[in-house]
This record gives C-alpha cells, sequence and structure tokens, in this order.
C-alpha cells in the first residue's frame, strides 16, 4: 500500500501526541488505528476501546475482548460451543463478528494475543501501583521487583 501524507492542526497534533504517549504507541501508528477504526467497513458488535494501557477490540456491551473469543478458538473451541459452553451470554453472531473482525486485524490483534502474558500484566500492575513498595504489597511479596 503506498505511503500518503496528511497535514493536521497543530492542536490536534498535540492531543494526537499525548494519546499516543498515554497509550505507549506513537503518533502514526495511532493516527493510522483511528483511520483505519473510521474508514473501514464497520463490525457491528465490535468497538475499539481506549485505556491508559492503549487500544482493545471488545464486543459491545461487554468485556470480552476479540482476543479472547480468538484464544477459545485457538483452543478448539468453535463458535456454537464457545457460546453454549464458555461465553453463554453471548450471541453467535457476536462470536462471528468477533472472528470477523480478528481476520481483518490479524497483524494488530496478534500482537496483542503475544503481549498477553503474566509478565506483561506484572509490568501494567507496577505502573498503575506507582511504587514498589505498593507493588510488593499488592503480589504478597511473591512476584520479584524486578520481573
Amino acid at each position: 500500500m503506498p505511503s500518503v501524507s496528511i497535514s493536521i492542526s497543530q492542536l490536534l497534533y498535540e492531543r494526537l501526541s499525548q494519546r499516543a504517549t498515554e497509550s505507549a504507541r506513537s503518533p502514526d501508528e495511532l493516527a493510522e488505528a483511528l483511520l483505519r477504526q473510521e474508514l473501514e467497513p464497520p463490525h457491528p458488535y465490535v468497538v475499539v476501546e481506549t485505556t491508559r494501557f492503549g487500544s482493545r477490540a471488545v464486543l459491545k456491551g461487554t468485556r470480552i475482548g476479540v482476543t479472547s473469543v480468538v484464544a477459545y478458538q485457538r483452543l478448539g473451541y468453535s463458535p456454537e460451543k464457545i457460546v453454549s459452553e464458555i461465553l453463554p451470554h453471548l450471541t453467535l453472531a457476536q462470536v462471528h463478528d468477533a472472528l470477523s473482525y480478528y481476520y481483518d486485524h490479524q497483524e494488530e490483534l496478534d500482537r496483542e494475543l503475544a503481549e498477553d502474558t503474566e509478565a506483561e500484566w506484572m509490568k501494567k500492575l507496577r505502573v498503575m501501583a506507582g511504587s514498589d513498595e505498593v507493588f510488593s504489597r499488592i503480589t504478597g511479596g511473591r512476584v520479584p521487583l524486578d520481573g
């Protein structure tokens, strides 16, 4: 795909830079993700939520991430089994839309799945705790402060 340059106002660039910093992404990555979200065909059951840890595709009205549905599929569960046995509050249409969204954004979501490890969550918890002392208290000292 050819690269295209666009011009934005200074104010918009500052907001974009602030959001990029909050989500630990570059302004270019964030702008591309936001433009893709606005310009690509919508998925009726999927919404991208932005938190201080970045953007995450979830099923609307739930806290179920698209990557969770993909993970269950990778474990061998069919969409029908996911709905009947694991996430019965979802509809089959929601699960199929999550999988469709995954295939439309596979590279990005594969990266998210690869980063969804215990070690990464411990790093995020340390940031939320605000200090090593609080982090140690929260984890009961069972997790080394350097890991």
